[in-house]
C-alpha cells in the first residue's frame, strides 16, 4: 500500500478514540452511536513530506466525518478526506449490531465500508490511482474486559476495552483489533493494529460532549477534535 493511504488509514484509527464514541473507520470497531444522536469529527495530521504520484508533496491531510445513529442497531457514517493539493476522497459506510453486548459476552457487529463504492484510497490490491473501489464487508465484536468497581476509572480502577475484527477487500483478509484504557472520566488512551499499522494515542474530555486526542504514527503527530449531539 502506498505511504499517502497509509497515513490517511492511521489518521482515521483515532476516531473513536479512547472516549468510546464513534469508530474507526478504515479499522471498524464496536463504539456504535446510539439512536437519534450525531458525533461530528476534524482530524489534522501533520504528515511532513510526503511525495505524491503527481509531483505535489503532502505536508498534511484535513479529515472530516459525520456520525448518525439511526436505530439502536444501525449506524452509518460519511467520511471525506482532503489531502493537501489532491482531490476529495469520500465514503459511506454502515454498521449493524446482530447482538448486543453484555457483562458476560461481546458484541457482535457486522458491516461494510465504502458501500457506495466510491473511488477510495489505494489498496493491497487495489493499489491503482483510482484506488480501492469495493465494498469491504467486515464482522467484529467488543468488550470491556475490565470494569471500574464502586466508582469512576482511575489507574487502580480501570475501565478497559478490547475489539476485535477480520474484514475482506481493503480490510485485506486479516484481523484486527485494539485496546482502549480510561482512567479517569476525563482521560484516556489506544492502541490498535490495522493492516500492520499500529496507531498510539491519548484522549482528554473536557467535557462528556467533546474530545480532543493527539496521537502517533508513521512518524508523525495528528491532532483530533469531536463533537457528540442529539437530534
Amino acid at each position: 500500500m502506498c505511504r499517502i493511504a497509509v497515513v490517511v488509514i492511521v489518521v482515521l484509527m483515532c476516531m473513536g478514540g479512547a472516549a468510546w464514541t464513534g469508530d474507526i473507520v478504515a479499522m471498524p470497531t464496536g463504539n456504535m452511536v446510539p439512536k437519534g444522536q450525531y458525533e461530528a469529527h476534524y482530524i489534522y495530521w501533520d504528515t511532513g513530506s510526503i511525495p505524491t504520484p503527481g509531483g505535489q508533496i503532502l505536508e498534511h491531510v484535513n479529515v472530516f466525518e459525520f456520525f448518525v445513529g439511526v436505530t439502536d442497531d444501525l449506524e452509518i457514517d460519511v467520511l471525506s478526506v482532503w489531502p493537501q493539493g489532491l482531490d476529495r476522497i469520500q465514503e459511506v459506510n454502515v454498521y449493524y449490531r446482530l447482538l448486543e453486548e453484555t457483562p458476560l459476552k461481546p458484541s457482535l457487529i457486522v458491516g461494510a465500508t465504502n458501500v457506495t463504492g466510491e473511488n477510495w484510497l489505494p489498496s493491497k490490491e487495489r493499489p491503482g490511482p483510482l484506488g480501492d473501489t469495493r465494498a469491504s464487508p467486515f464482522v467484529l465484536g467488543s468488550y470491556n474486559i475490565m470494569v471500574p468497581q464502586g466508582g469512576p476509572p482511575s489507574l487502580r480502577n480501570p475501565l478497559v476495552r478490547l475489539h476485535l475484527g477480520y474484514g475482506t477487500n481493503f480490510h485485506q483478509d486479516d484481523p484486527f483489533g485494539g485496546m482502549q484504557i480510561l482512567v479517569h472520566p476525563g482521560l484516556g488512551a489506544g492502541i490498535f493494529n490495522y493492516q500492520d499499522q499500529p496507531i498510539y494515542l491519548v484522549a482528554c474530555m473536557p467535557t462528556p460532549d467533546i474530545e480532543i486526542h493527539f496521537g502517533w504514527g508513521q512518524g508523525d503527530p495528528l491532532w483530533h477534535v469531536g463533537y457528540h449531539g442529539s437530534f
